[in-house]
């Protein structure tokens, strides 16, 4: 939201709304489910086979696989079960969450240096 030729009350408006999105989320955030670390991927693959149907472009797949980073490199996890992706995905909506409560409080804080300039004057003898 741009503060900018907003009176104070919308301000005060704005940023009370913007505080029980805050607090909304934060409980989110503060009871998360259980999670994996790593993003999903589904995965087609050649085999190698000079006989396979995947030499001519019909990839094997799709393979559900969970990746992240180890000593800076990918690590890359196959998964088949729904509840270890489920928990991959938890996490990445966990980021996402995160993510949103940034712009929130960055908002909130342009807002609050919005009004603390309306309501400051210069000082001179």
């Amino acid at each position: 939201m741009n503060s900018e030729n907003l009176k104070p009350d919308e301000v005060k408006k704005a940023v009370s709304s913007l505080s029980q999105r805050q607090k909304k989320l934060l409980n989110k955030l503060l009871n998360p489910d259980p999670m994996i670390q790593g993003c999903i991927h589904i995965i087609y693959k050649k085999c190698g086979s000079k006989t396979c149907h995947c030499k001519d472009g019909k990839l094997h797949g799709p393979y559900t696989a969970i990746v992240r980073k180890v000593n800076g490199k990918s690590k890359l996890t196959y998964v088949d079960k729904l509840d270890i992706i489920n928990k991959a995905k938890a996490y990445q909506k966990y980021n996402k969450r995160l993510a949103l409560l940034r712009k929130i409080n960055e908002e909130i804080f342009s807002q609050l240096r919005y009004l603390r300039d309306l309501n400051t004057n210069i000082y001179e003898k």
